[in-house]
């Protein structure tokens, strides 16, 4: 956890440096003294002491809480916390100076870093081991030299909050599409043709294709389970093709040709894929996602459209 920390940090441009004492208070272990907390506008500026409570099945109690408070050094702190906090603790530490992050809190500061792009994921999930990690690649994925992820668009803190329901469990997941690389020829009404290459993606659970640039594929693959949706999901290629011509036709002013050469024309003309002549090329990708988990049940969480999905139209491992 003390390397996750600080990686965290460091990509947030926040120094953390070791303590002159080894300190640790019955399961509370201090990592550092950090410059300041990310994300929050209460500690200010100031230096903060960073403590990490490991994982147990019990929550922090009160004796617990307690011994904390009476051993720790004075000034500020920031408690990330693998176990959940009883009543009894969460009044003790009750204190401007004490900054507490959850499991939940931490399990998506974690998790939101990961499908950046920005963290390694070769990282232990934090909370309940409900995913588990690369064994749980479908052979395809796992074997594709190609494989592509694409960047996450909504922010999970600002989704929940908006949603209010702050209390929800959330674990990273990668969401299985395909890649599509298009090569084929536009033809305008008058026949004349220009040849040109698009990459595609297939969103079986928005059930739309699009195009995308290269430019919003992640750098690194994060090692987290990847949910494959069910096989009724995927496109015929006859359908995609249909499809394709509708997100690829273009409309373009038309050139008239006059004693003087070729003129513009106010007037659009239609530029239509060439379906006879398209070839396609499939590689293997995924959409950044969560696994959102609650009281009314287990919900997908789709990173790009910000929509959720119900888990049975996912297949298992």
């Amino acid at each position: 956890m003390d390397s996750i920390v600080r990686d965290l940090l460091d990509l947030r441009g926040i120094r953390m440096s070791p303590t002159e004492l080894d300190m640790e208070i019955i399961g509370f272990q201090c990592l550092g003294i950090a410059e300041r907390i990310p994300e929050s506008s209460e500690l200010g500026g100031s230096l903060v002491h960073v403590w990490h409570v490991g994982r147990e099945i019990l929550p922090i109690s009160p004796s617990e809480a307690e011994c904390w408070i009476v051993d720790s050094p004075p000034g500020r702190h920031w408690i990330l916390s693998e176990r959940e906090m009883s009543t009894g603790a969460k009044s003790i530490l009750k204190n401007d100076l004490i900054e507490f992050w959850g499991p939940e809190k931490l399990a998506r500061w974690i998790g939101e870093s990961v499908l950046s792009g920005s963290l390694d994921a070769h990282i232990p999930m934090i909370g309940k081991n409900i995913i588990s990690e690369s064994e749980d690649f479908n052979d395809e994925f796992a074997t594709s030299e190609n494989r592509r992820i694409l960047s996450p668009i909504i922010d999970l803190d600002e989704w929940i909050i908006q949603r209010g329901i702050e209390n929800i469990q959330a674990q990273p997941i990668l969401l299985r599409i395909n890649v599509w690389e298009v090569n084929g020829r536009l033809i305008s009404p008058d026949g004349d043709g220009e040849y040109g290459s698009w990459f595609v993606i297939e969103d079986p659970w928005a059930s739309k294709i699009e195009i995308f640039n290269e430019s919003e594929i992640l750098p690194t693959i994060p090692d987290i389970r990847i949910m494959n949706p069910l096989n009724n999901m995927w496109l015929e290629e006859s359908d995609l093709l249909v499809m394709l011509q509708g997100i690829l036709e273009t409309r373009r002013q038309k050139k008239n040709s006059t004693s003087k050469g070729s003129v513009k024309s106010t007037m659009l003309e239609r530029w239509q894929l060439d379906s006879s002549g398209v070839t396609l090329h499939k590689t293997v990708g995924a959409i950044p996602g969560w696994l959102l988990i609650s009281n009314d049940g287990r919900e997908l969480l789709h990173s790009r459209n910000g929509r959720t999905y119900d888990v049975n139209y996912a297949e298992g491992p």
